[in-house]
């Protein structure tokens, strides 16, 4: 068995925090070799390492400083190496290339591998618990969003007010990203976006929110301490939709429901993915650039959750390989059209042998009054 080589600072590195469970701002080394995992760590976070690191032992680097100058990190990598024996190492995608200039030129090997941790596409129920977690403060946010939508006054322009303010997506925002401190979450790009900001899957949201039009509220925060993300969407109308917004709506939430039942141990991602595709296609929902612009459903239909917001696997056109029982996915179809709006409606579920539980519990209403 090749050993396996991290070395990176694990609060921005998520295989390191994943292997060592253990945060440091500065780069370390992680060695697993022969059913051992063992970090290497300087003087200053030794004692933090030995005392917060999950299921590894911890050595210090000046055990292998003996005939160089402990000072050169290189000298001390290759004496860790030569005292296991050890010739050849897997090392993940991101290696950093001045650490495998040293390597190279010490007649180490080089395996890249990806993904380094393939069980990190199936969660454990720790992990599970951890991520329902932020989705539980995640629809904090979300209740507090919707409030202070349903509790604004329409216009004679059409736009939303709320004490007497014109209501807007930055504050919206500013409301959700308090919410996530006091419960020590945080999320760097929350989506409160209205009318045609909508109709762009990844437009943030600016300015004045509108009565009547489709606003869309994708939230996925990161818990500070587990490191884990939730990820939630809800589409909403304040005051009243048309018949072609409803019809869009409820046919999202109609395609939402076929991905959710064809979820299950051994179902292949791009197959549920095509089976939303069909459902719209058939329902008078066609998929095209226009005007140069898309029209349609032109994303996937979800994604992986866990230490990062999108990580394998993906239910869309690319996956063929089947879900495994601890997977953790959203399901997220929606529908854009520049003249209408869009629609976006977005759950988080865990496959399981028999389907999926829904780890999402917020509700799923379209007109707020």
């Amino acid at each position: 068995m090749i050993s396996k080589l991290i070395i990176a600072d694990s609060e921005n590195d998520l295989n390191m925090f994943y292997a060592t469970g253990f945060l440091a701002v500065d780069d370390f080394v992680y060695l697993e070799n022969k059913g051992k995992k063992i970090i290497y760590i300087d003087d200053l976070e030794f004692d933090r390492a030995k005392s917060e690191a999950i299921n590894c032992e911890v050595k210090n680097y000046s055990e292998y400083t003996s005939g160089v100058n402990r000072n050169t990190f290189g000298s001390v990598l290759i004496n860790i190496l030569k005292n296991s024996k050890i010739k050849i190492v897997q090392v993940p995608s991101n290696f950093k290339i001045k650490y495998a200039k040293i390597l190279i030129e010490n007649g180490i090997k080089i395996d890249i591998k990806e993904p380094f941790f393939i069980k990190r596409e199936m969660k454990t129920d720790d992990e599970i618990e951890k991520i329902i977690e932020v989705q539980r403060i995640n629809e904090k946010a979300m209740r507090l969003a919707l409030a202070i939508i349903k509790n604004s006054k329409i216009r004679k322009d059409g736009k939303l007010s709320y004490q007497n303010k014109v209501l807007t997506s930055e504050y919206i925002n500013e409301i959700i990203n308090i919410e996530f401190l006091k419960n020590n979450c945080v999320s760097e790009s929350n989506i409160v976006s209205c009318g045609k900001d909508s109709t762009q899957p990844h437009n943030l949201g600016k300015g004045p929110l509108f009565a009547n039009q489709f606003i869309i509220i994708d939230l996925f925060p990161k818990s500070k301490k587990s490191r884990y993300f939730a990820d939630m969407t809800r589409t909403v109308v304040k005051g009243k939709a048309t018949k072609e917004m409803k019809k869009m709506y409820n046919n999202v939430l109609k395609a939402q429901k076929i991905a959710l039942g064809e979820i299950k141990v051994g179902a292949r991602g791009d197959l549920i993915h095509k089976k939303v595709q069909n459902y719209f296609e058939k329902e008078g929902f066609k998929t095209e650039e226009k005007d140069g612009k898309m029209h349609g459903f032109f994303h996937g239909t979800g994604h992986g959750v866990g230490l990062n917001i999108h990580e394998s696997p993906n239910i869309g056109i690319g996956n063929k390989k089947p879900l495994k029982a601890g997977n953790v996915i959203t399901v997220e179809p929606g529908l854009y059209y520049p003249k209408i709006g869009g629609v976006r409606i977005e759950d988080l579920v865990v496959v399981t042998e028999l389907g999926c539980k829904n780890l999402t519990k917020f509700p799923k209403v379209l007109e707020i009054k």
